[in-house]
């Protein structure tokens, strides 16, 4: 009896399993089509330009699999391509699926190439963006798609306005989506990056990871941290640097905000000849000379052994916690705290270059604190300028002072 029980439950579950199959795959079958005639008729139109593709297959493990998608530039081929890929996998959200509604779980991209072009403040895929849903919630809201993946990607972007073009070469690329409220998005980036900047190749190793929080008011909080690593300006030349950091109330007013920051640097070298870094440097040594009594050593190449900045804001106080430098013109230690309510400047600073040392603070109103040691009425009136300028620089990223 208890045999004949059992033979009944295997054949029911046998049944049940293999009618849940035959209904995945019927529903998957009819995505395929469905993606395949859209493709073939509508959206080519819909996008004004248009698509080609090898195959398209369906596979119950991956999804839909598509060789070798492309999608021109508008109107036609003829004009370039926009986007190719060697391989794409669309695999829909079962349960969602089941329902009538289109949800991705997972989209990977293999090999794709992206090309991108801005010319008169205009981007050329504004009018992709047209394809999007009629909403007036933000695309974080709106977005279908649980994980975005590209394997060994090239991303091209082309900037007509400024002339600069960027590059990301063998890049891997995770988008994950993983709220329904509003939106949460963890993204991680990594790549040879390849720039110009005024004339000069710019390459870089670079591994970037932030996770984004929102609201239906818009992006709330985000942290995250960048890595660069045997990066190259011309002759110029940087073993790594990296930037940290943690932002919070990012959809309230400045004296709300709540944000923590860091860099770090080391190995940096830049020839004399490379660029006019150096002229630089000297003009700033020369008021530094001025304020030490004391000529300092004329800089020529430039060589940074370390870099180190922690920086805060919260309750409308901008802090610089530290700002550490080692080169080989200059070894300088800095604190910055700008109150924003108080209107008030507290700030220190150790400085040596060759022989010569300067310890020097700047404390009061932010419009004209006090110096020390006391200086000579002329450098004094220098050096208040120079706080002054660097507060208007920090305010006007940072509204943080009342009127």
């Amino acid at each position: 009896m208890n045999i004949s029980k059992l033979r009944i439950i295997a054949i029911l579950l046998t049944v049940f399993v293999a009618g849940a199959g035959i209904f995945t795959y019927t529903k998957y079958k009819k995505f395929s089509g469905y993606l395949i005639e859209q493709i073939n008729s509508q959206t080519g139109k819909k996008l004004g330009r248009q698509i080609k593709f090898k195959k398209v297959s369906f596979s119950p493990l991956e999804g839909v699999v598509i060789d070798e998608p492309c999608v021109s530039r508008a109107p036609d081929f003829t004009k370039g391509n926009f986007f190719c890929a060697a391989r794409a996998v669309i695999r829909p959200e079962l349960d969602q699926l089941m329902k009538n509604r289109l949800y991705f779980s997972n989209i990977e991209l293999e090999r794709p190439v992206v090309k991108i072009r801005e010319t008169g403040g205009k981007w050329d895929f504004e009018d992709l963006l047209a394809m999007l849903p009629k909403t007036s919630k933000g695309l974080y809201i709106t977005w279908n798609a649980r994980k975005l993946t590209l394997k060994e990607a090239t991303l091209e972007m082309d900037l007509g306005s400024s002339g600069n073009s960027i590059a990301f070469e063998n890049a891997d690329l995770t988008l994950l989506h993983y709220s329904d409220l509003a939106g949460n998005f963890s993204l991680s980036l990594s790549g040879d990056l390849k720039t110009v900047i005024q004339g000069q190749l710019v390459t870089a190793k670079t591994s970037f990871r932030t996770d984004l929080n929102f609201e239906y008011t818009g992006l709330t909080s985000a942290y995250g941290r960048v890595e660069f690593s045997d990066a190259a300006m011309g002759a110029a030349t940087l073993r790594k640097a990296s930037l940290n950091w943690e932002l919070f109330n990012m959809h309230k007013s400045a004296p709300e905000k709540n944000y923590t920051a860091g860099a770090k640097a080391e190995g940096l070298f830049i020839p004399a000849q490379s660029c006019d870094a150096s002229q630089s440097v000297n003009s700033a040594l020369t008021l530094l000379s001025e304020i030490m009594g004391k000529a300092s050593p004329r800089c020529d190449d430039i060589e940074m052994t370390s870099l180190a900045l922690d920086f805060a804001l919260n309750d409308g106080i901008l802090r610089i916690k530290q700002l550490n430098l080692d080169t080989n013109f200059l070894n300088l230690k800095t604190t910055y705290e700008l109150n924003g309510p108080a209107r008030t400047v507290d700030m220190a600073l150790a400085a040596s270059s060759g022989e010569n040392k300067l310890n020097l603070t700047a404390k009061g109103p932010m419009d004209k604190p006090e110096i020390l040691p006391v200086m000579s009425v002329t450098l004094n009136r220098k050096l208040i300028g120079v706080v002054r300028d660097i507060n208007a620089a920090f305010l006007k990223t940072f509204p943080i002072a009342g009127e």
